[in-house]
């Protein structure tokens, strides 16, 4: 098999691309999973701690009869521990913090503001924990509704290990909720509690990492977790040129295999974004914004659907077969199409926001975007190299970076790894 992907490269998968999915989400899913099971969006501790107290004080409101649900606390608590960051910060931005534009101005706010509709963001970090809160059995619920989890012992004991105490904090938040006081009055050991910028007790976060690797029913995959753990602390400490063929022993062959064929499926799937936006760009240059398949395609384009169609076929020659997805195999029968123009049009079919396919027109979309960008790259899609920004593997799952920053937080160091980390090397993607 060819080796001409794959070397050391970024974690980022190259964003949302204005919200197209190409009708991949489930396998975008399954290769995460794949890679570090149960972990969901989770990258530090303190997520899960502001997600499981908020389950645990709206059990108790509920128990006092007040109505509310576990989604409206827990953004009220994830919001009130960024409101004590942000203030901490003077302001300042950290990739751990979220609302500095919604909570700026804010002051003198109770807890029925904070639970107002429109206070905080619309999308929390709780989203991201839903999963990592039940493999980690810190909540119980059949399925996985929010709403639906309740605080387990273990959550309990993880929320007291945080605190420091045994319930004096959360009584201290329900207190403060139920007699609608104001945002001053919480105190700073509440503050410290909260804020994601604090790292947790020592004994909390032994607590937690001893769980990570910890296989509980029916929630498994700590040894998969510990084995990633393992290998990306000596990724980091000794970044050497990466090569597929050499499995590290703390991997397992079927693991190693499925991170990666995700790191090429992911890698497929950049691609197709890339043929998508030359066709987008070059449309936006033309007199009249459309394409009609069957013409002379163009050169730029032809070379990034030759190499969509190579890596398609790599995807497809997993010795192991029974292990590849069925969603992301046959997009990669599509990429692979021997008709330059069968590609473009299964593309743009998958698309349908940027670009839409009437007939044999390919059509601007609702999210095209008409102006033309500068200096379009002439190298995109073409075969990386080696690439010194990061230790793993280019397209690899960014689960396997989160682990590895969350392993940071469980020892103490994240703060500081943040403060050295480039630009974008925390990404918000896709679970």
């Amino acid at each position: 098999m060819s080796m001409i992907w794959g070397l050391l490269g970024p974690e980022q998968l190259g964003g949302e691309r204005r919200t197209r999915t190409l009708d991949l989400g489930a396998a975008v899913r399954e290769y995460n999973e794949r890679a570090v099971p149960g972990m969901g969006g989770v990258w530090y501790a303190k997520q899960l701690l502001l997600a499981v107290l908020g389950i645990a004080l709206a059990q108790q409101l509920r128990e006092r009869q007040v109505n509310v649900s576990n989604i409206t606390v827990a953004n009220a608590i994830e919001a009130l521990g960024c409101y004590f960051a942000l203030k901490h910060n003077q302001g300042q931005g950290d990739s751990r913090v979220r609302g500095s534009e919604k909570l700026r101005g804010k002051a003198d706010f109770d807890f029925q503001a904070l639970c107002k509709p429109g206070f905080y963001v619309s999308q929390p970090m709780r989203m991201g924990t839903v999963q990592a809160l039940l493999t980690l059995g810190l909540v119980r619920a059949q399925g996985e509704r929010f709403n639906a989890f309740m605080c387990t012992a273990f959550g309990y004991e993880f929320i007291n290990a945080c605190c420091g105490d045994d319930g004096t904090q959360l009584e201290l938040l329900l207190q403060w909720a139920q007699k609608g006081r104001s945002v001053n009055q919480l105190k700073a050991p509440t503050a410290a509690v909260l804020s994601p910028l604090q790292l947790l007790p020592a004994q909390a976060r032994a607590l937690l990492s001893r769980r990570l690797n910890t296989d509980l029913a029916p929630a498994r995959g700590g040894s998969q977790r510990a084995a990633i753990r393992s290998w990306a602390q000596a990724r980091y400490a000794h970044p050497t040129v990466f090569d597929w063929r050499a499995r590290p022993n703390e991997i397992d062959a079927e693991h190693w295999n499925d991170l990666h064929y995700g790191a090429l499926f992911f890698q497929v799937q950049d691609a197709a974004y890339q043929v998508l936006d030359g066709l987008e760009q070059y449309m936006a240059a033309s007199s009249q914004p459309q394409f009609r398949l069957g013409e002379s395609i163009p050169e730029l384009i032809s070379a990034r659907i030759g190499h969509l169609r190579e890596l398609a076929r790599l995807f497809l020659d997993n010795p192991l077969a029974q292990r590849t997805d069925a969603v992301a195999a046959h997009f990669c029968r599509e990429c692979s199409a021997p008709e330059a123009s069968h590609v473009l049009a299964s593309l743009v079919s998958r698309d349908g926001r940027v670009l839409r396919l009437q007939g044999k027109q390919v059509l601007p979309g609702s999210a095209f975007q008409f102006q033309v960008v500068a200096d379009i790259d002439q190298s995109a899609g073409e075969p990386q190299g080696q690439v010194a920004e990061d230790a793993l593997p280019a397209w690899i799952s960014p689960r396997v970076k989160r682990l590895y920053q969350l392993d940071l937080d469980l020892q103490g160091q994240l703060g500081i790894w943040l403060e050295q980390a480039p630009p974008g090397a925390v990404a918000e993607v896709s679970l």
